[in-house]
């Protein structure tokens, strides 16, 4: 059974998006239309503005035209790397279309364990013999005749897994800066986030300040004193400093975990992985 580690096993690849060349084509049509008697008119109407095509696109990406036109601009991801908690956590978001590995027709005996980095020594040791157990489990399974459907009930939720992922850029973006969150949010879904926003900038380098790498979490700021807080970590450095300037007091706070994440050891992985990926 092959083992990889969970966070360097993340990828996002763009399978499908609009170059910046098609958009020119209509994305100034689409957004001028409420101002003009007949479309042919576009011309007149970008020279009394002065913009070109070009530059209504970057008006559109800076959220200055139409909004709905954001809508139109819809990507398709292949994600990889995903453990089958990641799935649960990316599926959660209603607005995208997605495709699933799918483990009914097809086995998953050969597919590799993703391996968490706080796990170490003697507890990773007991975790790959889990695995490797539950492993064998599923193949005798399927020698004696169990269905892909039932063979697969016992199976380790570390297993890796792929997606396709399809939506609007407006909905990624929204997507990547919930994700992007390091106070209640893990390291794995902070990694696929900036993996993709990674690739997005490539192909629309005008939306990088949409998403920044160390983004404010307004509803766990909001909710920190709250019965329905969301308080897995107490706040980093970011919202400290945030919450300090506001007159937002957290001293009688409640956490699930004793210290703001970015404190525990096996953090160092997740630091230079995530380094990799937001600077270039």
């Amino acid at each position: 059974m092959k083992f990889k580690n969970h966070l360097q096993s993340i990828k996002a690849t763009v399978y499908s998006a609009p170059t910046l060349q098609h958009l020119d084509q209509y994305i100034p049509e689409f957004t001028s239309l409420t101002w003009l008697e007949e479309i042919d008119q576009i011309d007149k109407f970008m020279v009394d503005r002065g913009l070109d095509r070009r530059g209504i696109v970057e008006e559109m990406f800076a959220r200055r035209t139409l909004p709905t036109a954001l809508e139109t601009v819809r990507i398709t991801f292949l994600l990889e790397g995903l453990d089958l908690t990641n799935v649960t956590h990316i599926i959660r978001h209603r607005m995208f279309s997605f495709s699933a590995q799918s483990t009914d027709p097809v086995t998953m005996e050969n597919h590799a364990i993703l391996e968490n980095d706080a796990f170490t020594g003697k507890l990773k040791e007991r975790a790959q013999k889990l695995c490797e157990d539950a492993n064998e489990l599923y193949k005798d399974a399927l020698a004696e005749g169990l269905s892909f459907y039932d063979a697969r009930h016992y199976q380790v939720r570390a297993k890796e897994a792929k997606y396709f992922m399809s939506g609007n850029i407006k909905d990624f973006i929204d997507f990547i800066n919930v994700r992007l969150g390091r106070t209640n949010q893990p390291t794995s879904d902070n990694i696929l986030a900036a993996a993709m926003r990674k690739e997005l900038i490539k192909l629309y380098p005008m939306i990088e300040d949409q998403m920044p790498t160390e983004k404010l979490q307004m509803h766990y700021i909001g909710a920190i004193n709250e019965k329905m807080n969301m308080n897995t970590y107490p706040p980093d450095a970011l919202h400290s400093k945030y919450m300090f300037a506001n007159g937002i007091d957290w001293s009688d706070a409640k956490f699930n975990h004793s210290i703001p994440r970015d404190k525990y050891p096996h953090m160092d992985n997740f630091n230079t992985v995530f380094k990799g990926l937001t600077n270039d």
